[in-house]
Formats: C-alpha cells, sequence, structure tokens
C-alpha cells in the first residue's frame, strides 16, 4: 500500500486524493482491499481523518462509478466529497444521467448564495 503514502505525499486537492485512493484501491484484486487500506492509511497517517473502513470503501466506488464516465467524472470533482457520497448513498449513480443530474443540480445549487 505504499502507492496510497505517494498519494497523500503530493498534497493533491481533496477529490483528486479520493479519486486516485479509490483507482488504487479498486485496481487491487484482493478481497478486503480496502479494509486493509484503511488499516495502513490509519496507522501511518494518524493525523488524517476519513479513513474508516466505509469511507475507504466509498472512494473504490466512487472510483468504479466515474472511471469510464468522463462527463460524470468532471462534474463529480466539482462538488464535495460529501456531496458525492450523499449522491452516491441515495444510489443516484446507478443510471450516468441521474448521477450527471444530481451532480449538476449540486454544482448549481453551490454557485446560489441563501
Amino acid at each position: 500500500y505504499r502507492e496510497l503514502a505517494a498519494i497523500l505525499a503530493q498534497n493533491l486537492p481533496q477529490m483528486d486524493e479520493t479519486y486516485a485512493i479509490g483507482k488504487t484501491i479498486g485496481q487491487r484484486p484482493e478481497k478486503g482491499a480496502a479494509v486493509a487500506a484503511a488499516a495502513y492509511l490509519q496507522a501511518n497517517f494518524p493525523d488524517y481523518t476519513g479513513f474508516s473502513p466505509r469511507n475507504v470503501r466509498r472512494m473504490r466506488d466512487f472510483y468504479r462509478t466515474c472511471e469510464n464516465d468522463e462527463p460524470l467524472l468532471r462534474l463529480a470533482m466539482k462538488i464535495g466529497w460529501t456531496l458525492n457520497v450523499v449522491i452516491m448513498e441515495a444510489e443516484l449513480t446507478e443510471m450516468s444521467e441521474n448521477g450527471i443530474w444530481s451532480r449538476r443540480y449540486a454544482v448549481d445549487g453551490q454557485k446560489r448564495s441563501y
């Protein structure tokens, strides 16, 4: 899991880092890769937050959802991690069109101030 340390050393923007971590984990063939990655990250980066097994699995799922859908990825990268998680948890990304609509709505909503 040294690839994960290299990703964190780059000080990437949050969504780029999240996508890179998800890609690294998503490409590992062994079962339990997300749990093992979470344990590695928690042990080696104790000052960082957000690396629970559940959240690392979400990072993997985020990568898998967006890896072959460039329009969806572009929109997803414009909104924060929390909104992407809400959209994924609500299963609005099952169909790419719904995922794009949800993210476009979130991007437009962030531009308005109420």
